[in-house]
């Protein structure tokens, strides 16, 4: 994963701050920026873990989407929304 302002030359440090994302995220400005050595470069990492807008939106694929199974038709077949389709492989030739 990118980040704004991390680079090779300061991932070390920190990583040597903070044991994972979480803990990252928690972190003000004025820690980051004592951390990165830039007021700037602390900012724009902020923004960018505080930002949900470079995010792409969720995609949903609606032709693999099932339709929920009403009660009838789940007392008439509890395994047809469940069952998983099935994929039928063609078994090669023999010769």
């Amino acid at each position: 994963m990118k980040m704004p302002c991390i680079s090779s030359k300061n991932v070390y440090s920190v990583m040597n701050r903070v044991e994972n994302l979480t803990e990252l995220v928690k972190l003000s400005v004025a820690e980051l920026t004592e951390i990165l050595g830039s007021s700037a470069n602390a900012s724009l990492l902020h923004e960018f873990l505080h930002s949900t807008s470079h995010l792409p939106p969720p995609q949903i694929d609606t032709a693999s989407v099932a339709a929920p199974c009403s009660k009838a038709a789940a007392a008439a077949a509890t395994d047809t929304c469940k069952s998983k389709p099935v994929v039928r492989r063609k078994s090669p030739r023999k010769k």
